[in-house]
């Protein structure tokens, strides 16, 4: 079981998602959906950058190059992703991810609870669905955001059909060897923690099992729906809907705001960009799209300024 997991986060420290239900690999192959995700073109003073967002795990049934997309794709000579691409890279932050993420081989997550955990362990993995022994393998912190993101339901998708691993193939396909990535994988689980540390992280992990045992589930596809018709207002009011304002800064907007001058450095280079980043990047008030607008660029594609919308634990009247 140990080896089946680790070869999942090796998957996962492929690309941190952002956008991140559950997945379930055992469901029928659907008929073909034709999506038609947002892109941005965003001007600078020599260069040019498309921006892309990224479901980083897809069914296999959907169909995303636009003949847009793919024509900007082919213009690219420099390809931008979150994390670095190359399979050293990516075996390193596999180890990056696993030394944070998991428990030492002789210590099971149970073994840190009492017995009211023990019965919100319980309800939250009835509740949610999740494989209970995918949790009991994790350091508590990161138990707590599994139980958290489960609360999107479940979807069939691969990491292999992701669009930044599809992307990523197609820049080597053509040879190019320009390809930068925004951020490394310690920096990324510095994000991903947020709050989290050894002295709280059972805390963490007891809210999120009492909110995994109760809290109604927001259907993925919601989210993957919004993604496939390029609507970034419908997918910000979904994340919202299950985003605290501290995650939201902590995995959103700060990195957004870290991202905006290694781009606008970019867009001083005589080149064309190929940006995908995780689509909740591009949705929002705090959207790169929006912050380049705000920084006097112009960026052709949807507006993501809206932020008429209600975070998950916010104050309301």
């Amino acid at each position: 079981m140990r080896k089946q997991f680790r070869y999942w986060l090796f998957r996962l420290a492929l690309l941190f998602m952002t956008v991140a239900p559950a997945f379930a690999d055992d469901a029928k192959p659907e008929k073909t959906i034709h999506a038609t995700p947002a892109m941005w073109v965003v001007h600078g003073p020599r260069g040019i950058a498309y921006l892309l967002g990224s479901v980083h795990a897809l069914p296999k049934n959907v169909e995303w190059q636009t003949p847009a997309i793919k024509a900007a794709i082919k213009r690219a000579n420099s390809f931008v992703f979150e994390l670095p691409m190359g399979n050293e890279d990516r075996a390193k932050g596999a180890l990056v991810f696993g030394a944070n993420v998991l428990l030492p081989v002789s210590v099971s997550l149970p073994s840190y609870f009492d017995a009211e955990m023990r019965r919100q362990f319980r309800a939250a993995v009835q509740h949610t669905g999740v494989d209970p022994e995918d949790l009991v393998v994790l350091r508590p912190w990161y138990a707590a955001r599994e139980l958290e993101d489960a609360m999107s339901g479940k979807i069939n998708a691969h990491a292999a059909e992701g669009v930044d691993n599809i992307v990523y193939g197609m820049a080597e396909k053509r040879g190019v060897h320009d390809i930068r990535a925004f951020e490394t994988p310690e920096f990324q689980v510095r994000a991903i923690k947020g709050s989290a540390t050894t002295k709280n992280e059972l805390d963490l992990l007891r809210a999120a099992m009492k909110l995994a045992a109760s809290k109604p589930i927001v259907p993925a596809q919601k989210m993957l729906d919004a993604w496939a018709a390029g609507d970034p207002a419908a997918l910000n009011s979904i994340m919202a809907a299950s985003q605290s304002p501290e995650e939201r800064k902590a995995i959103l907007d700060d990195r957004n705001r870290n991202w905006l001058p290694k781009i606008e450095k970019m867009l001083n280079e005589r080149r064309t960009f190929f940006i995908t980043v995780g689509a909740a990047h591009l949705a929002g008030p705090n959207s790169v799209p929006n912050l380049l607008r705000q920084d006097g660029y112009r960026v052709e594609g949807p507006d993501t300024s809206a932020d008429d919308v209600v975070f998950r634990g916010a104050a309301t009247d």
